[in-house]
């Protein structure tokens, strides 16, 4: 009886699975992000990307490669040779990475290290003190403050207000105006008190606001976590060839992609979910991605679009199908489908449903039966 892994494969994005895996496949399709559902011998798995699934004494397995030693001992045995020097290698492997770290940390902190200085950026700023009039906001890559979080948080600045804590804003001169690009929540904090006439601030001058929204993201993204929606805009002015492409698919289908995350917030024809738009413009091509957001734009048109991610990307997923089978979508068929289910109607399809690649499945599955219906009428 062989104690070593008879076949081998990495879930690597172009791959395909092999012949023995699809076998025991319980999904139909692999999803956008690369995975899949397999009955393994221990029970139903989930195979990621960067997952490992073998085979050992006639027994499928999967699981990320570092677990493979434990997997492994459920099909041979825990002190089977090949687990023994499997597990002697691993813990070998940790002690030398270890060993590694250690010896790079102490250099780090030996008199003799010798820093590796890349060329400065920039060049310094001018610190001095604002009047708070003087300082504009542009909002087209700066974060809005209209969320109740925000406006929260620049109330209790205002409350509290400490100059201990108020580091100077970083402000762009630009065409002989002063755009804060970092701050912005102490300002208004500032202007809510009434009695702050001037803040601190250094002055960086650019020429226009690519320059503003780049530094933005570096100074937000190395203090604090933005929010996607935060970053995705700043991205968009920065010049982003993927936050560009969305935004522009987004644009062209008659929608807008919103600025603040909490649903309460949203506008008509906003959406939210860019990462749905940008895996599918990898996935279906912007064709497919432009012909969805026309159907739901034109569908649910002044409608909030709560919930929609999932119908878009359902129907990029039927759009493709139906080409491949050389069988279109009739695209004011499939509006007519959509209007007459409602956002309500499609939401309730989802309730109670947590898993992402269950939702996926149920809301096509959902789509095609519902169109099927109005083509036989």
């Amino acid at each position: 009886m062989s104690a070593v892994p008879t076949n081998v494969w990495i879930n690597a994005a172009g791959k395909s699975p092999h012949d023995w895996i699809v076998e025991r496949m319980t999904t139909t399709n692999i999803a956008p992000d690369g995975s899949f559902e397999i009955e393994a011998s221990d029970g139903k798995v989930t195979v990621e990307r960067g997952f490992a699934v073998f085979q050992a004494n006639d027994q499928v397995y999967a699981c990320l490669p570092k677990f493979v030693q434990d997997k492994l001992a459920l099909a041979v045995g825990a002190d089977n040779d090949v687990v023994v020097d499997l597990a002697s290698r691993t813990a070998a492997m940790r002690d030398q990475k270890a060993a590694h770290t250690a010896k790079s940390r102490a250099r780090a902190a030996s008199e003799d290290y010798q820093l590796k200085l890349k060329p400065m950026i920039g060049i310094p700023p001018s610190p001095q003190f604002a009047l708070i009039g003087s300082l504009e906001v542009d909002d087209t890559y700066q974060r809005s403050i209209e969320g109740g979080p925000s406006k929260k948080l620049i109330i209790k600045i205002a409350e509290n207000w400490d100059w201990r804590l108020c580091l100077p804003l970083l402000v762009s001169r630009r065409a002989g105006k002063l755009f804060v690009i970092d701050g912005q929540h102490r300002k208004e904090a500032a202007e809510l008190r009434g009695d702050i006439p001037h803040l601190p601030v250094v002055i960086f001058d650019f020429d226009d606001p690519k320059a503003e929204a780049e530094l933005f993201i570096a100074a937000n993204r190395s203090r604090r976590a933005m929010s996607p929606l935060d970053d995705f805009h700043a991205a968009v002015v920065a010049g982003d060839p993927k936050a560009m492409a969305v935004n522009d698919a987004v644009i062209a289908a008659g929608l807008n992609v919103g600025r603040i995350q909490a649903w309460q917030h949203w506008k008509p024809g906003e959406v939210v979910f860019v990462p749905t738009i940008q895996r599918a413009l990898s996935s279906k091509g912007p064709a497919i991605v432009g012909q969805a957001l026309s159907m739901i734009a034109r569908a649910f048109d002044g409608l909030v679009l709560t919930g929609v991610g999932a119908v878009f990307h359902g129907l990029c997923v039927i759009i493709q199908q139906r080409q491949r089978e050389q069988k279109p979508i009739d695209a004011e068929l499939m509006e007519i489908v959509l209007k007459e289910v409602g956002i309500p109607g499609w939401r309730e399809v989802l309730e109670g449903v947590n898993s992402g690649e269950d939702r996926a499945n149920i809301m096509c599955k959902a789509l095609l039966e519902a169109y099927a219906e109005a083509e036989d009428e």
